[in-house]
């Protein structure tokens, strides 16, 4: 009969076997889930591996201090529109930058708008401060 220690020392074993074996097979269907992908279309092996590149170099900036002190933690939304632009082809990819471009500059536009108008004395905007706001919430959740 074993000792107290020594089963749980092998209750600990047989537990860790279990969980590389089972390791072993998920990292054996990704594989297999993976050389099927590549069979069937290749493209998108190659579009995952410019999307990983894109994502490295951006990455960078926080590691290049001439890059860094410039853009600073800013440099983040670098990565993020890249992650959120990058797209399988190049016409995609122009087309959600530029109504990426498109979107910021209108909400900058309706944000200053906002601005003015909330700015306005009592006089002018009278008793319509809650609909404004109200109606600035929606477009703005919109």
């Amino acid at each position: 009969m074993e000792s107290p220690n020594q089963e749980t020392s092998s209750h600990i074993r047989n537990c860790f076997n279990a969980k590389f074996e089972h390791f072993k097979t998920n990292v054996g269907d990704i594989s297999k889930l993976t050389k099927q992908l590549a069979k069937d279309d290749s493209r998108r092996i190659v579009h995952s591996i410019k999307v990983g590149f894109a994502i490295t170099l951006i990455s960078l900036f926080y590691y290049f201090d001439p890059f860094y002190n410039g853009l600073g933690v800013d440099a983040m939304w670098a990565v993020l529109t890249v992650v959120v632009v990058f797209e399988f082809s190049v016409g995609a990819t122009l087309g959600k930058g530029v109504n990426r471009v498109v979107a910021t500059v209108l909400g900058g536009f309706s944000a200053v708008g906002a601005h003015k108008l909330s700015s306005l004395p009592e006089e002018k905007l009278p008793k319509l401060e809650p609909l404004f706001l109200g109606l600035s919430v929606f477009l703005t959740g919109k």
